[in-house]
């Protein structure tokens, strides 16, 4: 896929969209040796990656000998480029308007994506200079807030208090991260810590009504929760008197 391999641009596009995962692309090919010797000239439709080029964009990339054996039946032992040129494409259908399936494959794609992209931010964290680490961690904190969020889609409460604990760790005064490990602890009944994290959001932020619903359903929830505890606790303890 064009968009994860390092490449050099020719010539800018035309136009604002460019194709989405799935797209099917018409494309020109020309692979050449570093001495400018065309091994292959053609045009080929192929799927590519999402957003990557634009209609007659061109850009240059390098080659996999190995892939070009096998495709192209083209066999080298000197590096090779391939010239591509994005003559025009017909865009996959959108998420909403896929079957549940199709939803399925984009949404493991994305995942996929990301988990390779958030892999990265963590292998070059080390090697940053001095002047690049405050950019490294503002990426990090949205990386880490958005995990967070899509665990809280999927109710893994657990893991969104952890990410969430991570990015505090960093910026203790972080309103996002403050209000979703909140949350996260109401999902979990550790109503003390929720409550704790949520006034922390409200002296961030006064005025947030999110918040301060939050709190409400917190106060509600716990008085639920201690009702029915004080219940079963009655229950349990009736019936051993009544045995004796």
């Amino acid at each position: 896929m064009v968009d994860r391999i390092p490449r050099t641009l020719i010539r800018k596009g035309i136009g604002l969209e460019s194709p989405n995962f799935g797209s099917n692309c018409k494309v020109k090919l020309k692979i050449f040796s570093q001495d400018d010797i065309v091994k292959l000239a053609i045009e080929k439709e192929i799927v590519i990656g999402e957003e990557c080029m634009h209609t007659n964009e061109v850009c240059v990339i390098p080659c996999d000998n190995g892939n070009l054996e096998k495709e192209f039946a083209i066999s080298t032992e000197v590096d090779l480029w391939c010239e591509i040129e994005l003559l025009s494409f017909f865009k996959a259908k959108e998420p909403w308007q896929s079957t549940s399936e199709e939803k399925l494959t984009i949404a493991r794609h994305h995942k996929t994506k990301g988990t390779d992209c958030y892999k990265q931010l963590i292998l070059i964290g080390d090697k940053l200079p001095n002047e690049c680490q405050d950019d490294f961690e503002q990426l990090r904190v949205s990386c880490l807030l958005n995990l967070a969020a899509c665990q809280g889609k999927l109710e893994q409460f657990e893991f969104v208090a952890q990410n969430c604990t991570k990015v505090l760790a960093m910026v203790p005064s972080n309103l996002k991260a403050l209000y979703r490990r909140g949350q996260a602890f109401a999902h979990l009944n550790e109503f003390d810590k929720a409550k704790v994290d949520l006034e922390k959001a409200l002296a961030v932020d006064p005025c947030n009504r999110a918040v301060q619903e939050q709190l409400r359903a917190l106060k509600q929830k716990q008085s639920l929760h201690e009702q029915k505890l004080s219940r079963a606790l009655g229950v349990m303890f009736g019936r051993k008197t009544s045995l004796k």
